[in-house]
């Protein structure tokens, strides 16, 4: 993998491989839906922690886009970097969620599958 990976980058997904999760397509619709019913609408501050490469975002529903903001938490350098690019409209954070800096009561809605190692 040095080819492809800095050592540093391999050592991130190498831990990483323990806890990351595939959350399939039909639960992040559900869970969206879910949004929906509880009132979420455009224009708000959505958070994804442990974000992978941003399936949430890329399945969020295209009504809720218009002045949506959308920040995402990855610990994982080289996934981050695959979310960033991704979504380059979105707030990305490579790094561990606990030593993110967040705004307090910033946030309308927080969705995602974080997986617990």
């Amino acid at each position: 993998m040095s080819d492809v990976l800095s050592a540093e980058e391999y050592a991130s997904a190498r831990a990483s491989t323990p806890n990351a999760h595939y959350t399939s397509p039909e639960v992040i619709q559900a869970m969206w839906h879910a949004m929906a019913q509880f009132g979420l609408k455009a224009g708000a501050h959505i958070l994804e922690p442990s974000m992978g490469v941003g399936h949430f975002f890329g399945m969020m529903p295209e009504d809720l886009y218009p002045d949506t903001k959308r920040t995402g938490v990855e610990l994982d350098s080289v996934t981050a970097q695959i979310a960033g690019n991704l979504y380059p409209d979105s707030n990305i954070h490579g790094k561990a969620f606990e030593e993110t800096q967040l705004p307090a009561n910033f946030f309308d809605a927080v969705i995602g599958n974080i997986p617990f190692g």
